[in-house]
C-alpha cells in the first residue's frame, strides 16, 4: 500500500523498526521498482534488540 504513496512522492518521513533475523532472510521493506528515495537520518532509538530509525525524505 505505501508503495503507491512513495511512487507519487507523497511520503515525507519514514519511521522504520529493525528487528534482528536469526533464521531466514527477513521481509523486504521496499518493492523493486523505478523510484528513488533520498533519505536523511534524523533520529534513532533502541528498544532492547530492536532499533527504530527516523528518516526524512529529501525533496
Amino acid at each position: 500500500m505505501y508503495h503507491s504513496f512513495i511512487q507519487k512522492n507523497l511520503v515525507d518521513k519514514l519511521i522504520i523498526t529493525v528487528a534482528p533475523t536469526i533464521l531466514g532472510t527477513g521481509i523486504s521493506l521496499f518493492r523493486e521498482g523505478d523510484y528513488h528515495l533520498d533519505l536523511s537520518l534524523v533520529g534513532m532509538r533502541n528498544f532492547n534488540q530492536f532499533v527504530e530509525l527516523h528518516y526524512e525524505v529529501k525533496k
